[in-house]
């Protein structure tokens, strides 16, 4: 009989495992993949951003109520302060905080030498067939921090979990498998039937922090392109948020940092039927009277015969550009030195406010988050702790929180596991 068994060995899974044995609990870590930390290795381009010094609920969508209480108990100083602990300081970005290593690498190793110094039975390559509560029984109990609060305590018979290599008992039970993001990296969706059949439901997983098929432009013709851009999100008709940087260009439609800072929303409402578009200012360095007059002059003073586009040459990436004026109305064939003041405009208008229509999110296996998860109004949002079963606790991206990109939803990870390893 186990203390804790924890189902999972990714981010949060492995917080969790650390924090329940670090105090005295017997831990058994379960993980269906042939090793530990896997999505760990992908994050941040293999540097593992593992926290943000700026850190609030606004850097989150979801519970609130779970984001609030779970920063309040563990946020990013207690981050940096555990991983410099486990042997690995932090190296700050500009607030983008990293292993000093710059090696996603070296912050799985830590927690493997950590298991293991904790003694930890790890158990890889292993799938759950059925989760099995054993006789539990709940009575109140008065806190006496505040003997108005009652709290529900359990017998200790705990849970059995059955797997195609044994069965395992423990007296608690925290399941830390993910959603459906990067499902070859092991969050696939695969224990969602068990938790079901514990009587808990999962909202719909969403993709988040992923690309976007889009209508608007012609992306077959501008795929590949890369440039510094603004995007802002617009759900039946209101503007939602906004955010700059490398927009990348697919033959899909859009992708990057900046759409990825946005997705949540728009994977939310497009699954409700709202209409979606992103609003695309591909030169943000320039105001529109800024652009508008930079045109206005490279007409003036363009006194050959060179076209419309070759005039613009040097703007922007010519298959961006010719694009663009082809979305304005302006044919790129008339001569520069012949715009009037409505080319100008119409050009100006297609480079700092093109509108696409948002079709459908990229699938799963290219988001690196999802959207969604256990229904929060079926958990204690200061415990991590079910609300239907005493002793089983959820954490990690199984949870209805995530973040936007910049170490956020690594840092959710370590302030769930953590919480839900705490509570013994």
């Amino acid at each position: 009989m186990y203390d804790v068994i924890i189902i999972g060995a990714g981010a949060s899974g492995l917080m969790a495992a650390v924090t329940a044995a670090s105090k005295g609990a017997r831990v058994a870590l379960l993980e269906h993949k042939d090793d530990i930390g896997k999505k760990i290795l992908a994050t941040g381009n293999g540097r593992c951003n593992f926290t943000n010094t700026d850190m609030s609920v606004n850097k989150f969508h979801g519970s609130k109520a779970l984001i609030k209480n779970g920063l309040s108990q563990f946020n990013y100083a207690d981050t940096i302060r555990f991983f410099k602990e486990l042997g690995i300081p932090a190296y700050d970005n500009a607030g983008y905080i990293y292993p000093n290593s710059r090696q996603a690498a070296s912050v799985v190793a830590a927690f493997r030498m950590e298991l293991m110094r904790l003694h930890v039975d790890v158990k890889t390559g292993i799938s759950i067939i059925e989760i099995k509560t054993a006789g539990i029984t709940t009575k109140d109990t008065k806190s006496a921090a505040n003997p108005a609060t009652n709290k529900k305590t359990d017998d200790r018979t705990g849970y059995c979990i059955q797997t195609d290599k044994g069965s395992f008992k423990s007296k608690r039970l925290i399941i830390a498998c993910g959603l459906t993001a990067f499902p070859k990296l092991g969050s696939d969706g695969s224990l969602f039937r068990q938790i079901e059949a514990l009587g808990h439901h999962i909202q719909k997983p969403l993709p988040a922090l992923c690309g976007f098929s889009c209508d608007g432009l012609n992306f077959k013709k501008i795929t590949g392109v890369r440039c510094d851009a603004t995007v802002a999100s617009v759900i039946d008709v209101q503007m939602t948020e906004q955010n700059t940087g490398e927009l990348q260009l697919a033959d899909y439609g859009i992708s990057g940092i900046p759409v990825f800072q946005i997705s949540s929303l728009m994977s939310r409402a497009l699954d409700k039927g709202q209409r979606v578009e992103v609003i695309i200012d591909f030169l943000p360095a320039f105001s529109d009277d800024e652009l508008n007059g930079y045109i206005k002059d490279r007409s003036i003073t363009t006194t050959d015969n060179r076209s419309l586009n070759e005039m613009l040459n040097g703007l922007l990436n010519n298959k961006l550009l010719l694009e663009l004026i082809h979305k304005s109305g302006v044919s790129p064939d008339k001569k520069g030195r012949l715009l009037t003041d409505n080319d100008c405009k119409s050009l100006t208008h297609s480079i700092k406010h093109t509108a696409v229509s948002v079709k459908k999110p990229r699938g799963a296996e290219f988001a690196q988050v999802c959207a969604g998860g256990i229904y929060t109004k079926e958990i204690d949002v200061h415990t991590l702790e079910s609300k239907i079963h005493p002793g089983l606790y959820f954490c990690g991206e199984l949870l209805d929180v995530d973040g936007i990109c910049g170490g956020y939803n690594l840092q959710w990870a370590w302030t769930s596991g953590y919480i839900a390893g705490e509570m013994q």
